[in-house]
């Protein structure tokens, strides 16, 4: 049966109908809500961008979560086009039971932040503090293979303090410093200082000391 669009009279042979509406009334109406333009936070330290996951490399996936983050309106979204300027993006979402896609092109801002991982970097953050004492052939080989395991696992050192005999290296994460330990089978002694509270939780900082003149 034909029909007429009770907004701009178009006729159903001519367009498509949502409900009671032509699509374009449809398109037209719904399409207020999609902002004109999206902030993406992007670390000025490391150049992640952030994401629903958190400060990640950008790449299509990301600058689509980092949009739809920034844009907060519940459609999915679809990137056709995208040069950190300006996106074009397709917006659908279900009205009246049909998908509705609206092509939109929407200008980008940068905003420069810092992420937790390039902060805590800058202001020598650290969950545990490594103790190598020993002789020196075996102190340097073993803080050579802890530097490597702490970078293969993104996790970082703030700080490293040369001894006469030995070293302190500060990691940034306790649990990492943990499994390397584990993974060489070596066996340090261990202490907990309390640094902090969060959340209502104690946090504290673990200290781990490996004497090296008896081991390979």
């Amino acid at each position: 049966m034909l029909r007429y669009c009770p907004t701009c009279n178009a006729s159903s042979d001519d367009v498509r109908f949502i409900g009671e509406f032509c699509e374009n009334c449809v398109k037209e109406k719904i399409s207020k809500g999609i902002p004109d333009c999206a902030t993406l936070e992007v670390c000025k330290s490391c150049g992640r961008i952030r994401t629903h996951e958190g400060y990640v490399q950008a790449s299509r996936l990301a600058i689509k979560d980092a949009l739809s983050l920034s844009l907060g309106v519940k459609w999915n979204i679809s990137v056709n086009d995208f040069d950190w300027k300006k996106a074009n993006l397709t917006f659908r979402k279900e009205y009246e039971g049909e998908e509705v896609a609206i092509p939109k092109d929407i200008s980008i801002k940068i905003k420069k932040t810092m992420c937790t991982d390039c902060y805590r970097r800058t202001s020598g953050y650290f969950e545990a503090t490594v103790q190598l004492r020993g002789k020196p052939e075996k102190v340097e080989r073993v803080m050579g293979k802890l530097l490597k395991f702490i970078e293969a696992r993104n996790a970082f050192v703030s700080r490293v303090d040369e001894l006469d005999n030995g070293y302190d290296i500060y990691v940034s994460d306790k649990t990492i410093a943990n499994a390397f330990f584990e993974y060489y089978e070596l066996k340090p002694g261990r202490s907990y200082t309390l640094h902090g509270v969060k959340h209502g939780k104690k946090l504290y900082r673990n200290t781990y000391i490996l004497r090296l003149e008896g081991v390979d």
